[in-house]
């Protein structure tokens, strides 16, 4: 199995890729993973065939699509020389990179997975921009195009021609496993105070995640209640004076990047996913199997699929706050909302435990074992 993604930097799809590769070594199978430059948070088992198409790390966006066809180029002399016949790739810019090698006559069979809806490109950067033409251009000449949520799915369709009879959904696998080894594991960087609330929330620090929320949110609740946030990214300043601004410098703790968030994450008292767009969030299914109770928007696309995964999840909420089967939903950028959800839950034992242990239980249905399935029978179709 062969499989390209753009680096193994921290990342979502890069979790979600090691989990797959960890599962298809339990079963014996020859794994090749191409990567497009060198910057690795993740490791990588030693039985892996790795492949680097640049030697180095690239940090600069415009630069990353520049290279675009120098790479697409190295993939497919690497393809003709090794005769492979499937390449599936991760991530906008290997994908793009899969499909172009297709272009330099190399007849390999092309699988690209998405992890991100492509509406957020329509408000965003000139590299946005460059990312929603490519797509478009692209896209119809993948062989298979899976999306890790229905609403993805859709969304694709509204905007993209000519990928209607290509797609496959497939939810993300997590090793469940590997998530309680994490719990267990000690960590005396940070003390958890007995007498506190804690609540948490995970990931980059960007505009997209509106972490600025759960700040005013923590604004308005008694002095109690803490924020630990795990991550880092441009807006880590902005959000440091934020809090200090609302007087709540000392009640928020930013740890940054860390190996292990699964111990931090099963401590805390409530996690909060305050995204204004998503794909399919690890991190809501991880505080599953963490018996963390959850509070997330409702926010294209994911949170609804995993939190009320028998609801329409093409509906989203306008206002107020739903009480979904796995946890509470709220109105993207709704701090009253946000903050009634967390009172709520903060009061209400029953309820959180609830949330808690029928969340660990629907969380088994990712687990990786039974997802790689669907991910190998699209595979070798």
């Amino acid at each position: 199995m062969v499989f390209v993604i753009n680096s193994m930097a921290a990342g979502g799809a890069q979790g979600i890729l090691v989990s797959l590769i960890d599962e298809y070594l339990l079963q014996n199978k020859k794994i090749t993973l191409i990567m497009l430059s060198k910057n690795h948070f993740y490791e990588i088992p030693n039985e892996v065939t790795k492949v680097y198409l640049y030697d180095r790390n690239v940090s600069s966006p415009l630069y990353e699509t520049l290279l675009i066809p120098y790479y697409a180029w190295r993939l497919n002399r690497y393809i003709k020389k090794e005769n492979l016949k499937t390449v599936q790739s991760h991530l906008f810019r290997a994908n793009f990179v899969n499909i172009l090698a297709k272009y330099f006559a190399s007849n390999h069979l092309v699988q690209v997975v998405n992890h991100s809806v492509i509406s957020r490109f329509f408000n965003e950067s000139l590299a946005s921009k460059i990312n929603l033409f490519l797509i478009k251009l692209l896209y119809p000449k993948a062989d298979k195009i899976i999306y890790i949520s229905k609403r993805m799915k859709e969304d694709f369709l509204n905007h993209v021609k000519g990928i209607e009879n290509k797609g496959y959904v497939v939810y993300n696998p997590y090793n469940i496993t590997k998530v309680l080894e994490g719990v267990n594991k000690k960590n005396d960087t940070f003390i958890f105070n007995p007498s506190k609330k804690y609540l948490i929330t995970i990931g980059r620090l960007i505009a997209l995640k509106r972490f600025e929320d759960v700040l005013f949110a923590l604004s308005r609740l008694s002095e109690d209640i803490e924020l630990i946030i795990l991550g880092d990214g441009k807006k880590k300043a902005d959000l440091i004076a934020l809090a200090k601004k609302l007087n709540i410098s000392s009640r928020v703790h930013f740890l940054g990047q860390v190996n292990n968030p699964y111990y931090y994450l099963s401590r805390a008292d409530l996690m909060i996913a305050p995204s204004s767009v998503e794909g399919f969030p690890n991190v809501l299914v991880e505080a599953m199997i963490c018996r963390t109770a959850i509070i997330s928007t409702d926010c294209i696309s994911g949170p609804r699929e995993i939190l009320a995964p028998n609801s329409d999840h093409n509906f989203q909420l306008k206002k107020g706050i739903e009480l979904a089967e796995f946890g509470i939903l709220y109105v993207v950028g709704d701090v009253d909302g946000l903050t009634e959800s967390i009172e709520l839950l903060l009061k209400n034992n029953e309820l959180k435990r609830n949330y808690e242990e029928k969340a660990f239980v629907q969380s088994e249905t990712l687990s990786v074992s039974k997802i790689a399935k669907s991910y190998k029978e699209i595979y070798f179709q």
